[in-house]
């Protein structure tokens, strides 16, 4: 099944969610291939098989240069099956997607909830269909000795599939242990551990342990998360999540009003997509129409009337079709290049997320604006938070909420403020860059550095 040793090792990320290149998932994957070709490997990216299909222009995206890429899932959002916050599970399951405890009446919940799903997002059906493409993957692949495999975003029911891919390799490979990462990402409960939690953590250690003789390492991208798999009983280790470092950015002159607020990434529940008009309306007239700020955003194509207010509308569609300076509105997917460029724009980054669901999260868009030296606006008790509380040993670099109806009040301050702030954050932003860089992300993993090994083979 695998080839004899190459010169240079490699490096397989794999991600089945990708398949637009817009959102985290390409940032992601691209940050820790840039990261792992530092460190000496050849990475290819498995994706969604939908992502040459819905970009025929993905190589104009200059995160794909020189990206081998193998578009092989036809499955994806493994979360909905998750026992964690993020998924409606209720049972725990083996591999092969059969409940494992749980009582009769839980069980029976979880059959009608099946059946009323399409055949192909059924659990059994997506168990089969995520590691077949995984067995396929890495047989084209063929690792060797120093081959690594990375899941760029795993969870509980990407592990039973994964235990399932495994016993697959294992009756047709050659007896090869094969050296896994698996990155976690998402909250395991919000504020208590729940009994659904605890069968989180016994599905996830099950699954492991039948991974023989492969050598299987978790992290997670916070230290709440890690903290939160430890309370259910999953070791792993804590890493930062990777973020583009922006060098330009940090020469910006201090701002003067107006004062661009931006909400960066296209919204959703948990980043607070209902809050968004109740909090234009609050700032219309104080700030926005008075000149002291102007407001940018993200939105889909479609409906997105309602996440303004009805008197703002004809801010957002002037007579030529495009945004007012007051209310800037980009509507639909960026490219990463447009994506970047919009967020060197930004005054003042605001966020406006749930913190029950991102108390163990974190928020790529965050990172993104302290590596560029930009303020923030924060919900308080969460990962957001943190950040910017750990960084006021040298000075504050943000504001922090306990509730939306604050957020008003901050933007008065914003003047007074602002300027000081913004020195404080470039000075922070030399921190942010070094830490959350995708080649330490990987060295914090324990994938090794093979640059400094074919060097000295070289020397």
């Amino acid at each position: 099944m695998f080839c004899s040793p190459t010169s240079q090792p490699r490096i397989l990320f794999m991600e089945d969610n990708l398949r637009d290149i817009g959102g985290h998932y390409l940032e992601l994957a691209s940050l820790l291939a840039d990261g792992s070709r530092e460190l000496g490997y050849r990475p290819t990216l498995v994706t969604h098989h939908s992502f040459s299909q819905r970009n025929p222009q993905l190589r104009a995206d200059n995160r794909l240069k020189d990206l081998a890429l193998d578009p092989q899932f036809h499955v994806r959002r493994m979360e909905n099956w998750s026992l964690g916050v993020d998924g409606p599970a209720l049972v725990q399951r083996n591999p092969s997607g059969k409940f494992v405890g749980g009582t009769p009446a839980l069980r029976l919940l979880e059959t009608i909830r099946e059946i009323a799903c399409r055949p192909s997002r059924r659990p059994k059906s997506m168990l089969k269909n995520w590691s077949s493409a995984f067995v396929e993957s890495v047989l084209r692949f063929s690792p060797v000795d120093g081959d690594r495999i990375v899941i760029n975003t795993g969870g509980d029911f990407q592990i039973l599939a994964l235990a399932r891919a495994l016993d697959q390799i294992n009756q047709i490979g050659d007896g090869r242990s094969l050296t896994i990462h698996v990155v976690f990402h998402f909250a395991i409960y919000d504020s208590v551990v729940t009994d659904r939690a605890r069968a989180f953590g016994r599905q996830v250690n099950a699954a492991v342990q039948q991974m023989t003789p492969h050598q299987i390492h978790l992290h997670a991208t916070t230290d709440s998360l890690t903290n939160q798999l430890a309370e259910v009983g999953i070791n792993a280790s804590a890493i930062p999540y990777p973020t583009r470092r922006r060098d330009a950015v940090m020469e910006k002159s201090p701002t003067r009003e107006p004062i661009k607020i931006l909400l960066a990434g296209m919204p959703r529940a948990e980043k607070g997509r209902d809050e968004i008009q109740g909090i234009l309306q609050a700032i219309e007239l104080p700030h926005l129409r008075s000149g002291r700020c102007t407001w940018s955003m993200q939105l889909p194509r479609k409906r997105w009337q309602r996440m303004i207010p009805p008197t703002m509308h004809e801010l957002v569609d002037g007579p030529a079709g495009q945004s007012s300076s007051v209310l800037e509105v980009l509507r639909g997917n960026l490219t990463s290049e447009d994506y970047h460029a919009w967020l060197d724009t930004a005054d003042v980054g605001l966020f406006l997320y749930d913190a029950d669901r991102y108390v163990a999260r974190c928020s790529g868009v965050l990172l993104e604006m302290m590596i560029r030296g930009v303020p923030v606006i924060v919900p308080d008790r969460c990962w957001l938070a943190e950040q910017v509380r750990a960084a006021e040993k040298s000075g504050p670099i943000g504001w922090i909420y306990r509730s939306t109806t604050e957020i008003p009040g901050i933007l008065d301050r914003l003047p007074g403020q602002l300027n000081d702030m913004i020195q404080n954050c470039r000075r922070h932003a030399e921190t942010v860059a070094s830490v959350h860089s995708g080649r330490n992300t990987l060295l914090e993993m324990g994938v090794e550095n093979r640059y400094v090994d074919m060097m000295r083979d070289a020397g």
